[in-house]
């Protein structure tokens, strides 16, 4: 809710090189949330800081599924929940600053995974420098919000369940 919410807000959605991308988040990493064919795809973890439980999402990037095209993604880093927004919104600037002429953001990705990106963003090595600063988990004193979940009002602790879903 809170990317689309950022999104509508920037008007991105008004951007047609933003049309045919996906984003797709599931706080599960079972493939239900298809987060493996998005453009950006975010599936839920979780990291320890100190000793302390903390939200993040394994970020994929350059997956696609259309028509009898289609790719995994690639695993490019873990994202803390809390900053999930400001990767996104990091990664579409980075994108709208370097596209080629009516280069939608799917194809550009595509390029930067092979390795083909324009200058500063050549590849996903590339791509990851100029999002990791942005993913630093700060000490549960400095910052209490970061060990909350989206949607929570408790501190986060991972649970595991039996069966194939086991979030």
């Amino acid at each position: 809710k809170e990317i689309q919410s950022k999104i509508l807000a920037m008007d991105l959605d008004l951007d047609p090189g933003l049309k045919t991308s996906s984003i797709k988040i599931s706080g599960c990493p079972n493939s239900c949330g298809q987060h493996e064919i998005a453009t950006l795809g975010f599936y839920g973890g979780a990291t320890r800081v100190e000793g302390v439980q903390a939200p993040t999402y394994q970020m994929l990037i350059g997956g696609k599924a259309v028509g009898s095209t289609a790719g995994l993604g690639t695993t490019l880093m873990r994202v803390p929940a809390k900053k999930v927004l400001d990767v996104v919104v990091k990664a579409i600037e980075l994108y709208t600053s370097s596209r080629q002429e009516k280069e939608n953001m799917a194809d550009w990705m595509d390029r930067v995974v092979r390795g083909d990106g324009p200058d500063g963003v050549k590849n996903s090595t590339e791509l990851k420098s100029h999002l990791e600063p942005l993913t630093v988990i700060p000490s549960l004193e400095l910052a209490p919000e970061a060990y909350v979940d989206w949607g929570n009002e408790a501190k986060f602790r991972a649970k595991t369940a039996k069966g194939e879903c086991a979030a």
